[in-house]
């Protein structure tokens, strides 16, 4: 006679019924309760520092900006010297010099005034780096 047959006898783990399961129950194949399972670690995220990617792209828009200043005003030699234009007809490239000298001055500028001050290690905010206090004069 099975365990099974006896009262409390399936659910005492000592019956010879079929499979793996407690109490002779067939076991689920997906049941993973009684499988022990290592905790993994979760990942501690490094700290981000967005600087280095800053600096790359103010350094290719400043570079790539004087590019495009310096290819324009080549061009406009260039055409000079082959009399495609002539002298009187170079203001009219004051309409593209114009803002492309100021985007370009305007990007020069901030690259290498935010380099300038990484450089000095200048703190604007609490004044404790490098501060130098304005004695007024009396």
């Amino acid at each position: 006679m099975d365990d099974d047959s006896k009262p409390g006898g399936a659910g005492t783990g000592t019956g010879t019924g079929t499979g793996a399961g407690t109490g002779g129950q067939p076991r689920d194949p997906y049941d993973f309760t009684a499988d022990s399972v290592s905790p993994i670690a979760s990942p501690v995220p490094a700290s981000y520092d967005s600087r280095p990617g800053e600096d790359g792209a103010r350094r290719y828009i400043a570079f790539s900006l004087i590019g495009i200043l310096a290819v324009i005003i080549y061009e406009i030699f260039f055409m000079l010297h082959l009399g495609r234009i002539k002298v009187d007809e170079v203001k009219e490239f004051g309409v593209i010099l114009g803002p492309i000298i100021t985007l370009v001055s305007a990007a020069t500028g901030f690259y290498y005034g935010t380099k300038s001050s990484k450089d000095r290690n200048i703190d604007c905010g609490s004044g404790v780096k490098n501060h130098r206090e304005v004695v007024p004069l009396s």
